[in-house]
């Protein structure tokens, strides 16, 4: 079993979805301080029920810890932490965040929380971007992440660090998703080498965020791919292995699977395998990923294929909030 080397500094550097993983920026958790959303009443993907929509209502602007059990919170926790552990076990740089300030944790509006490395953060080449997320509560993420990162970018003279422009201040309305924006999240975010896919449901990166991208993105091209608008980003519905190899919710591609992988061998993901985030997966290097152990069928699928599926860890808990390992994970450095 590899050990990290904390002391081994590398050029920040990802140009796709599949080199060898070097360094990562995984999230957490801490939840003193954390404070409920809003109201998801209005965000159509997360599918609630009537009862689900009045008690988030009810609770919220609540910390966290008065509305839900601390042995459900700290579940979560301890499944980011085992990822964390499975990473540096692999011989990866891991990095984590700090928790939110008081005044963080109600900047704009309350909610939001750093579990999601993914979102916040999106390295391209060696920039360091920090995104633009289009649910209010979400957009102080990224400030939970910077003492790390800043910390990091002070290793590597090469590396630039960037920020999408702001999203103006304005009435959240799910109804008009291109609103002020740009919106740009990094879950939709996938980098092929020469080529980047970005999803757009309407619920997350827009086609402002889209062109923003495109300024910024060193030359390579980038593909606006159509999700339907049940869906919230593109790693919700797939997944990519190894050159030539995918996972994928095909229905939830209004336009069909992007030219780029349309040639590609695609495991189909069922609706339901897609919302429990089996397609939110993660390579440590080409043909070798990280599933977790509850999405039998698709390991399955994978080994037939020759693909070495690492499972050790189960993601339920955290991806009952709507997220995968993808999603958790930001990567500084693969190659």
């Amino acid at each position: 079993m590899k050990q990290p080397d904390s002391a081994r500094t590398e050029a920040i550097s990802v140009r796709n979805e599949f080199a060898p993983l070097r360094e990562v920026v995984v999230g957490a958790n801490d939840p003193d301080g954390l404070v409920m959303p809003l109201s998801y009443s209005a965000v159509k993907y997360i599918r609630l029920s009537p009862e689900e929509v009045e008690f988030l209502d009810r609770n919220a602007g609540r910390p966290v810890l008065d509305v839900y059990p601390p042995e459900e919170v700290h579940a979560v926790t301890r499944e980011l932490d085992d990822l964390a552990a499975l990473f540096e076990a692999d011989g990866v740089r891991v990095h984590r965040p700090r928790p939110f300030t008081d005044a963080e944790s109600r900047y704009v509006v309350p909610g939001g929380a750093p579990v999601f490395a993914r979102d916040p953060i999106i390295v391209v080449g060696s920039a360091v971007i920090e995104a633009s997320l289009m649910i209010p509560g979400r957009r102080k993420e990224a400030f939970a992440f910077r003492d790390a990162l800043a910390a990091r970018l002070a290793e590597d003279s090469e590396a630039c660090w960037i920020a999408a422009p702001p999203p103006l201040p304005s009435e959240f309305d799910i109804e008009r998703p291109d609103g002020p924006g740009p919106f740009l999240e990094g879950g939709d975010v996938f980098l092929l080498d020469d080529d980047i896919l970005v999803g757009d449901s309407g619920l997350a990166s827009n086609r402002a965020g889209v062109d923003w991208l495109r300024r910024h993105a060193g030359g390579r091209r980038v593909h606006q791919v159509q999700l339907a608008d049940t869906w919230l980003h593109l790693d919700c519905v797939l997944a990519v292995v190894r050159p030539g190899l995918a996972i994928a919710h095909r229905p939830a591609f209004t336009g069909g699977l992007p030219d780029l992988i349309a040639d590609w061998e695609v495991i189909d993901a069922t609706e339901e395998e897609a919302r429990a985030m089996g397609c939110n997966t993660l390579c440590l290097a080409p043909n070798r990923v990280i599933v977790p152990s509850e999405h039998t069928r698709l390991i399955g699928e994978l080994r037939r294929r020759g693909v070495e599926v690492v499972d050790d860890i189960s993601f339920a808990k955290v991806s009952q909030n709507g997220g995968g390992v993808r999603c958790a994970t930001a990567p500084l450095v693969r190659g």
